[in-house]
C-alpha cells in the first residue's frame, strides 16, 4: 500500500502572500532586507510602468510582459543548492540558523527567517525571474515561475518552475529579481504615487540614520525618488529633544528644551516672560527652576548647551520597575539594549524662511513624519505611528504638557543581534505580544512619563517664576494662601470706608472756604484801588481763587464717589471668602469621595472573586445534577453559598462607615480595638496570598480618637493597599516567600510597616503629593488622601527617616494626637 502523506494545494501559498504582506511598499521592503541579509553593499529598485521584460532583461522567460520590476544588489548571490532547498521551499530559511548561532561575513545578523520575500512578490506582479551568481560562479543562474500556474496547478509540486542557460555575467556576484506583469501599473504612476512611496519607504527605511554599510536607492519611471529624510538641520528647529537608551541593565533618559518654548500663554505672563527671562536669557529663571524643593522636581537638572537653556537627566535600573513581566526561567525578560531620539515641534515657534521654503511648508514636512516608529537595524517594524501611546498620556489627564503625537518626529532603534526576543508577527503587523516585548513596552511607558515629567516641571515651574514676579508686583507675598489675600483685602477696604468719611470730611471743609472766600471777595470788592493795575490784578487773582475752588470741589466729588465704589466691594469680598471656604470645603468632601473609591475599587475586586468562586460551584453542581452524588453536591454546594454570603456581608459591613450618611457621624474609637478589627478584617483576605497582617505596641492602652469611623478606615485601608502592591510585586518576582504588615500603636502615634522594598529615595520627599506615584499605572493619589483625610481632623502623617535592608525609607507615622477624645 501506497504511504499517506500531506500535500498543499498551491492556493495555499499564493494566499500567504496576499494575507502576510499588507501592501506593495511592504512587499518591496521584504525584497531590500534580503538585499541586506545577502551582505549587499548597494541594493537597486527600478520601477517601469511601461517597459516590456525584454527591455529590461534580453534573456527574460516572459519578453513581452508589460511592467517590470527590477530588485538588484552585489551580495553574496546563491548557488544551485541554495536556489532548490532554501529559495524554492517556502518558510526553510537558512538564515533562522545563522540567526540563532552567528553572523553572516560582514556581520550582519539577518533581518529576515520566514520566506516571506519570495511570497510578497505576488502582490506586485505575475512573473518572476531569478538571476543570481555568487563568488565560486562563472555564470548567472536563471530560475523563472509565474505566480498564475499556482492558480491552475492542482498540487504545489505540479506548479512549473523554469530551470533557464545559465547566463554569462561580467559581475562578481550578486541577485536580480525582475518582476514583469505588473498588476497594477497605474499605482506607480504620476506625481501622486511618487509622493505616497516616498512617504512610506521613510516609513519602511529609517530616515533618521544611515544604515551602515547598505546603501538603497529607487527610481519610478526612470525619476529618482527622494525619500525622506530627517537632518540634523531639521531637528535643530526642535523646540525639546530626548534622548533614551538601554543598555540592558540601567535605563537613561535625557530631556532637553529651548528657552522659547517655555514662553506661558495670556498677555500679564508673557510680558513677565520677556522682561524677567528673555532680558537675562533665562539664567534666574534657569536658578529657580535648579532650586525648586525636590518634592517639586524628582529629575537631575543641568545647564544646557548650544541652542539647548536646559537638560533634564533620569536613570532607573530596570529591575527596580515594577510590573515587568516573567519569562520562562522566572526572570524578568530582558528585551536586550536599544536606544531612541525623539523631537518635539511647536507650529507657532517654526522658522518664517528655511530649506523647506515657508513656516507652512515646514509645518507640513514635519506632519507628513509625524510619529514615533521603530526600526530594527535602520529596517521599519511596522507599529501604530502613535507607538508610545502619547495621545492616551496626554488626554488621559496625566499631563497637559505632555508630548503630543502631531508634534513629535523619532525613532527607536533596535537589532537583530541585541533584540532577537523582540519578534515581528508572522504578517509583519507588529510584534508578538510575549514578556520580552512587554518588558520593552514598560520601559518605554517610563520614557513617556519621564517626558511629561520633564516638561510639566519647565513648563509649570516657568509659570509659578512669573507668576511670583506678577504677584511681587502686586504686593502680595508669594507664600500668603488665598485666604490670607483675602484677609488683606479686608484691611484695604476698611481703610476705604475711613476714606470715605474722609472725603466727606473735605467737602465740608471745602464748603466753608468756598463761603470764607466768597464773602473775602465780596468785601474786598467794594474796597477802593490805588490805580487800575491793582484793580486788574485783584480780579485776576479773584478768577484764579474761584477756578481753584471749583476744581476742588470736582475733585472732593470724584474722591468721595471712588471711597464710595470701593466701600461697596467689602460685600463683594465677604461673597468671595464665602466662596473660598465653600471651596475648601468641597474639596475636603472631594477627598473623601477619591478616598472612598480607592476603597470600593478594592472592593469590587475582592467581590468579583467571591461572586467568580460562587458562579464556578453553580456550574458543577448544574454538571452534576441527576447524578447519584447530587445530594452530596448540593450540600456542598450550599455551603459554599452560605460561605460567599458570609463574605460577601464582611466586605458590605466593611465599607459600610465610608458611605455618605456614615461620614456625616462621628465617634470615640478606641485606636487599639480599631486596628485590632482592622487587621482581622484583612488577615482573613490576604491568608492566600501569604501576606500576615499584625498589630503590636501598647495594645491596652485606652488612647481613643474621636474621628469618623469610615475615614479612619480609608486611611488604613490606602496604607495596607499600598503595601499589599508592593508585597505581591516582590513575592512575585521571587524576591519574597512572605509578606509581612505590621501595625504598632505607641499612643498618640501609630506606625506602619512592611517587609517590601520600600519607598523609592527619587519619590521620597514628594510621596504625600498628589500624582506622585512609582507604580505600574498608579495615580499617585492614595497617600495623597491620607494626608488630607487626617489634616481635615488635626491628624498627621510622615515617612520616618529610619531605613529598611536595602537602605530605603519605609515606616509611616500617624499622629493622633490632634484627634484625641475630649482634646479642645
Amino acid at each position: 500500500m501506497n504511504p499517506l502523506r500531506f500535500d498543499v494545494h498551491p492556493s495555499v501559498a499564493f494566499q500567504l502572500g496576499a494575507d502576510l504582506i499588507s501592501d506593495d511598499a511592504q512587499a518591496l521592503l521584504e525584497l531590500v532586507k534580503n538585499c541586506y541579509d545577502a551582505d549587499a553593499k548597494n541594493a537597486r529598485i527600478d520601477i517601469d510602468t511601461r517597459a516590456h521584460a525584454m527591455d529590461v532583461q534580453p534573456a527574460s522567460a516572459y519578453p513581452q510582459a508589460a511592467g517590470v520590476i527590477t530588485v538588484t544588489d552585489d551580495g553574496s548571490g546563491m548557488d544551485l543548492a541554495t536556489v532548490e532547498n532554501a529559495w524554492l521551499v517556502m518558510s526553510n530559511s537558512p538564515k533562522r540558523k545563522l540567526k540563532a548561532g552567528g553572523k553572516s561575513p560582514k556581520g550582519r545578523v539577518p533581518l529576515g527567517d520566514k520566506g516571506l520575500g519570495r511570497l510578497g512578490t505576488q502582490r506586485l506582479a505575475d512573473n518572476v525571474e531569478l538571476f543570481t551568481k555568487d563568488a565560486s560562479a562563472h555564470k548567472e543562474l536563471h530560475v523563472a515561475f509565474r505566480w498564475s500556474d499556482f492558480e491552475s496547478a492542482d498540487m504545489l509540486k505540479n506548479v512549473q518552475v523554469q530551470r533557464l542557460d545559465d547566463l554569462p555575467s561580467s559581475r562578481k556576484q550578486g541577485t536580480t529579481i525582475v518582476l514583469s506583469g505588473l498588476r497594477e501599473p497605474e499605482r506607480w504612476r504620476g506625481e501622486d504615487a511618487r509622493t505616497e512611496l516616498e512617504q512610506r519607504l521613510s516609513e519602511l527605511v529609517s530616515p533618521f540614520e544611515e544604515i551602515k554599510d547598505f546603501t538603497l536607492t529607487v527610481r519610478i519611471d526612470g525619476t529618482p525618488l527622494e525619500p525622506a529624510e530627517v537632518s540634523r538641520r531639521i531637528r535643530r528647529e526642535a523646540d525639546s529633544t530626548f534622548r533614551l537608551e538601554f543598555d540592558g541593565t540601567t535605563f537613561d533618559m535625557d530631556c532637553r528644551v529651548k528657552l522659547r518654548y517655555l514662553e506661558p500663554a495670556g498677555d500679564e505672563r508673557r510680558h513677565a516672560f520677556e522682561s524677567q527671562v528673555l532680558h537675562d536669557q533665562g539664567r534666574r529663571l534657569f536658578r529657580f527652576l535648579d532650586e525648586l524643593d525636590a518634592a517639586k522636581r524628582p529629575l537631575t537638572v543641568a545647564s544646557g548647551s548650544g541652542p539647548w537653556f536646559m537638560r533634564l537627566k533620569k536613570s532607573v535600573s530596570m529591575d527596580s520597575l515594577p510590573g515587568l513581566a516573567i519569562d520562562g526561567a522566572k526572570l524578568k525578560a530582558n528585551p536586550g539594549p536599544f536606544r531612541g531620539e525623539i523631537d518635539s515641534f511647536d507650529y507657532d515657534q517654526l522658522p518664517t524662511q528655511s530649506a523647506f521654503g515657508t513656516s507652512k511648508d515646514f509645518a507640513r514636512h514635519i506632519k507628513q513624519l509625524a510619529g514615533v516608529r521603530v526600526y530594527r537595524d535602520g529596517f521599519g517594524v511596522k507599529v501604530d505611528r502613535d507607538f508610545l501611546q502619547l495621545a492616551k498620556a496626554w488626554t488621559g489627564g496625566k499631563s497637559w504638557y505632555g508630548l503630543k503625537p502631531a508634534n513629535t518626529i523619532g525613532f527607536i532603534q533596535i537589532s537583530a543581534a541585541k533584540n532577537q526576543q523582540l519578534v515581528e508577527s508572522t504578517d509583519r503587523e507588529g510584534f508578538k505580544t510575549t514578556p520580552h516585548f512587554k518588558n520593552f513596552q514598560r520601559l518605554l511607558e517610563e520614557f513617556v512619563k519621564f517626558s511629561s515629567d520633564s516638561l510639566e516641571f519647565l513648563r509649570r515651574g516657568t509659570l509659578q517664576f512669573c507668576d511670583s514676579f506678577l504677584q511681587f508686583q502686586a504686593g502680595v507675598a508669594e507664600a500668603k494662601s488665598p485666604e490670607d489675600v483675602a484677609s488683606s483685602l479686608k484691611q484695604v477696604f476698611a481703610v476705604a470706608g475711613q476714606a470715605k468719611a474722609t472725603a466727606s470730611q473735605a467737602r465740608h471743609t471745602a464748603e466753608q472756604v468756598n463761603r470764607a472766600v466768597t464773602k473775602a471777595v465780596a468785601d474786598a470788592g467794594r474796597a477802593k484801588f490805588a490805580n487800575d493795575r491793582d484793580a486788574q490784578a485783584f480780579r485776576a487773582a479773584v478768577a484764579v481763587v474761584e477756578s481753584q475752588q471749583s476744581r476742588l470741589v470736582e475733585i472732593v466729588d470724584r474722591m468721595e464717589g471712588l471711597a464710595t465704589e470701593v466701600a461697596s466691594g467689602q460685600a463683594k469680598l465677604d461673597v468671595l471668602y464665602r466662596q473660598i471656604e465653600a471651596l475648601r470645603d468641597q474639596l475636603r468632601r472631594s477627598m473623601e469621595a477619591i478616598g472612598l473609591a480607592t476603597t470600593v475599587e478594592a472592593l469590587t475586586h475582592e467581590i468579583a472573586q467571591i461572586a467568580s468562586g460562587l458562579g464556578e460551584r453553580v456550574l458543577e453542581v448544574k454538571r452534576h445534577i441527576g447524578k447519584p452524588t447530587e445530594r452530596d453536591r448540593v450540600a456542598a454546594f450550599l455551603r459554599h453559598v452560605e460561605a460567599a454570603i458570609t463574605g460577601l456581608r464582611k466586605q458590605l459591613a466593611h465599607i459600610e462607615p465610608s458611605l455618605r450618611y456614615a461620614r456625616e457621624r462621628r465617634e470615640v474609637i478606641v485606636l487599639s480595638e480599631f486596628l485590632q478589627e482592622f487587621a482581622s478584617f484583612h488577615r482573613d483576605r490576604l491568608a492566600n496570598a501569604h501576606i500576615n497582617v499584625d498589630v503590636d505596641g501598647k495594645l491596652r492602652s485606652p488612647f481613643a480618637v474621636r474621628v469618623n469611623r469610615g475615614k479612619l478606615t480609608q486611611v488604613f485601608d490606602n496604607l495596607l493597599y499600598n503595601s499589599e502592591y508592593w508585597l505581591r510585586e516582590d513575592m512575585r518576582l521571587g524576591k519574597l516567600s512572605q509578606g509581612q504588615v505590621t501595625i504598632e500603636l505607641d499612643s498618640p502615634r501609630v506606625s506602619f510597616r512592611d517587609n517590601g522594598p520600600g519607598v523609592d529615595p527619587a519619590v521620597e520627599n514628594a510621596i504625600f503629593d498628589a500624582f506622585v506615584s512609582t507604580k505600574k499605572n498608579g495615580r499617585g493619589l492614595g497617600l495623597f488622601i491620607i494626608r488630607e483625610l487626617l489634616a481635615g481632623d488635626d491628624g498627621a502623617i510622615r515617612l520616618l527617616p529610619e531605613k529598611n535592608k536595602h537602605g530605603r525609607r519605609y515606616i509611616f507615622e500617624i499622629d493622633f494626637a490632634g484627634m484625641e477624645n475630649g482634646r479642645d
